[in-house]
């Protein structure tokens, strides 16, 4: 008759109790088991606790009562339970550093930039002055749209002139048709001298002034000024602005080699071309006119040539027969 493993245990563990002068052999036949299944159970009672390894009891185990085992039992797990806390709190420790570090370590990869909103042009043109007399090094300004008032072109020099006796170096673009209206062709030739140039475009995307390397003033709405401007301090935006103003300032035609007059393509001149562009994008008549310092009337004018040099019937029919020849890539 075979005893089950749990009455084994039990029984071996009192045999162990009650007779520690005998072998461990001699008992595994009082429980009917084999040694080896006896070797087995005291492993698994020392595990717990309840056997502990003596070389000098012929079985090789003493017994442990079981209060006693339990509370070994519990005092070993207290000890690894505070051991974990203590881990758990060194990592809280160390998250907590780095989370407060954290914004730091990104506020190095971080440059600041500071959006100013200039909402009137009264402001916005009290900012340009107060930036204008501030320059240290450079002003670049890029004027899509109809020429200024002629009343104002004496204060544009005088402007000019100030920022020439403090060593500023003056950009400016103009779209051609602008420059070819009397009163800017003359302010243009009377303002070209060392450390100011000026450049012509058939088409500029947006008014924009940049005041040295860290302050740039762009229009809020580009189709509609009177909504005023965001001032943009910071070199890391202003980077990219300069590198929009480089991109179109190259492809212009210096003030003093541009045209008198319109110069005309076998097909169609760069204005017209720049009208197509815009209507291919879907931009009203006003906006179109307005980009290219024209009234509707002139662009409605020019639209009806463009027509007519076409052979179209309609403005679809206009911006297929450019894109079939090429004329637009």
């Amino acid at each position: 008759m075979t005893v089950g493993p749990e009455r084994v245990r039990w029984r071996l563990y009192g045999l162990i109790h009650r007779n520690p002068d005998r072998s461990l052999e001699e008992m595994a036949r009082d429980v009917r088991c084999s040694l080896a299944e006896a070797e087995q159970v005291c492993d698994e009672l020392s595990g717990v606790g309840l056997l502990v390894p003596a070389c000098e009891a012929p079985c090789g185990y003493v017994t442990v009562t079981p209060e006693a085992a339990l509370t070994r039992l519990l005092s070993a797990e207290d000890r690894q339970t505070t051991a974990h806390l203590q881990h758990v709190s060194r990592i809280r420790t160390a998250i907590t550093s780095l989370i407060s570090d954290y914004p730091r370590l990104r506020d190095e990869r971080r440059e600041a930039v500071e959006i100013e909103i200039l909402p009137a042009p009264a402001l916005v043109n009290a900012f340009l002055e107060d930036a204008g007399s501030t320059a240290t090094v450079h002003m670049r300004s890029m004027h899509p749209g109809s020429a200024p008032p002629e009343g104002i072109i004496d204060d544009m020099l005088l402007r000019d002139k100030e920022m020439e006796s403090r060593d500023i170096r003056v950009e400016a673009l103009y779209s051609r048709r602008t420059a070819e209206t009397p009163h800017m062709a003359a302010y243009l030739a009377d303002a070209e001298r060392p450390g100011r140039e000026a450049r012509t475009a058939e088409y500029l995307p947006l008014r924009m002034i940049i005041f040295d390397d860290d302050l740039a003033v762009l229009p809020i709405d580009p189709d509609d000024s009177s909504r005023g401007a965001f001032a943009i301090h910071g070199p890391a935006l202003v980077r990219s602005l300069h590198a929009l103003y480089d991109y179109i300032w190259h492809a212009a035609t210096p003030s003093h080699l541009a045209p008198a007059g319109r110069t005309a393509d076998p097909v169609l001149d760069a204005q017209d071309l720049a009208v197509v562009r815009m209507l291919a994008d879907g931009l009203k008549d006003e906006t179109i006119a307005r980009r290219l310092g024209v009234s509707p009337r002139t662009l409605s004018r020019s639209i009806a040539g463009l027509l007519e040099r076409l052979g179209a019937q309609t403005r679809f029919q206009a911006a297929l027969r450019v894109a079939e020849l090429g004329l637009l890539d």
